[in-house]
C-alpha cells in the first residue's frame, strides 16, 4: 500500500508511516505519561509513583530476582520509552547469543516489538520499547507492562543461563522462541 507515492511499512506498534518525510499524518496526542501510571495504577491495584520523570517496576517472576523495568516519557514525542536491564554478558561463548539477540531483532520477531541491545555504559544486556502513549491506553497499560515483562524475564533467564553454563553447554544450539507465559506478578 502506499500514501501519495510513498510506499509504507509498519513500525512495531503497528502504525503505518510514509518512507518520504511530510508524508506521515499529524498523530494528534490525547494521553500524557501521567496519565498512563495512573491507568496502570488503577489496572495493577496499586499505587505507582513517578520519581524525576520516570518509574520502576520490578517482576518477580521467573528470572533470578526479578528483572527492574524503568518507563520514562519521551519528551516532546507522546511516547513511554521501556527498558530494562537483563544482565552482564557471559564472559565466553559469545557467538551464538549474539546470534540469537540479533535473529530476535529480526522485524522483532522475539522480542514483542522491543530491542535488544547491549548498553555502551554497563555492558549489560537491555531490553527497550517505545511506544506512543494512545497505543499504550488503547492495549491497556497493564497488558502493555506484562507483555514486555514476559520477553524481559525470558531473556534475562537465557543471558542469565548462557553466563552461568559451562564452555561447553552454552555453545549448543538451542531452539528458542517467546512465547505467552501466565507468571509472576509485579513489585511496585
Amino acid at each position: 500500500p502506499t500514501t501519495r507515492g510513498a510506499p509504507l511499512y509498519s513500525t512495531p506498534h503497528g502504525h503505518r508511516q510514509g518512507q518520504q518525510e511530510g508524508r506521515l499524518p499529524k498523530r494528534s496526542i490525547t494521553m500524557t505519561f501521567d496519565d498512563i501510571i495512573a491507568a496502570l495504577s488503577k489496572e495493577m491495584g496499586a499505587e505507582i509513583e513517578t520519581e524525576g520523570g520516570f518509574c520502576a517496576i520490578r517482576t518477580s517472576g521467573v528470572a533470578e530476582d526479578g528483572v527492574t523495568i524503568l518507563m520514562q516519557p519521551l519528551e516532546g514525542q507522546g511516547e513511554m520509552l521501556t527498558t530494562a536491564d537483563l544482565g552482564e554478558m557471559p564472559p565466553e561463548s559469545l557467538e551464538r547469543l549474539y546470534r540469537m539477540m540479533l535473529e530476535a531483532n529480526d522485524l522483532f520477531r522475539d522480542t514483542g516489538g522491543a530491542t535488544l541491545s547491549i548498553s555502551p555504559d554497563t555492558g549489560h544486556v537491555r531490553l527497550q520499547r517505545h511506544d506512543p502513549f494512545d497505543a499504550l491506553a488503547e492495549k491497556g497499560p497493564a497488558n502493555a507492562l506484562m507483555d514486555f515483562a514476559n520477553v524481559a524475564e525470558t531473556w534475562a533467564g537465557l543471558v542469565r543461563d548462557y553466563r552461568d553454563a559451562p564452555q561447553e553447554s552454552a555453545a549448543e544450539e538451542t531452539d528458542f522462541v517467546i512465547g505467552q507465559s501466565n507468571f509472576f506478578g509485579f513489585q511496585v
